[in-house]
């Protein structure tokens, strides 16, 4: 990776927590700037907007959350245990999440009224989510019906 696009990642990730934490009006540039150590120029280099930092904030936010809920999911053969597995992800596994809680929901939350681009980006997310927890509960209740009849 070349030293501008690590810059770039760099700037990304230390600004997540702070739209995650203020939302996308209460993100002040000087905040950004003190994070990243950079100065407003040094940010603008690589990004054309507060509103194209804040979605790529975002998308970063949410890719950590996403990735920690569904870890070791796909390890797990049986629907109902990769669904409970989901939940205790959801529940217990903290560590390492952007803070200031769930990006989606913060996110949805900030760019209700407001913010175009960002509630696509939640809106967006929020399907993935949810497409991805129905496949799972659509492959367990497959498996249901072409289970062998019970002895019972």
């Amino acid at each position: 990776m070349r030293k501008g696009e690590q810059t770039r990642q760099e700037i990304i990730r230390k600004a997540a927590p702070i739209f995650n934490q203020r939302g996308y009006d209460g993100a002040a540039l000087s905040d950004l700037m003190r994070a990243t150590g950079l100065e407003k120029g040094g940010i603008y280099r690589h990004f054309e907007s507060k509103e194209q930092l804040a979605a790529e904030a975002f998308d970063y936010a949410w890719k950590l959350a996403i990735d920690t809920r569904f870890e070791g999911t796909q390890d797990v053969p049986n629907a109902v245990d990769r669904l409970k597995l989901f939940v205790r992800n959801f529940r217990d596994r903290r560590a390492g999440l952007v803070p200031g809680g769930c990006p989606l929901l913060n996110t949805a939350i900030d760019s209700d009224d407001a913010h175009p681009p960002l509630r696509r980006k939640a809106r967006r997310a929020l399907d993935y989510w949810l497409d991805r927890l129905q496949a799972i509960a659509e492959e367990g209740s497959e498996g249901v019906r072409s289970a062998p009849p019970s002895i019972l």
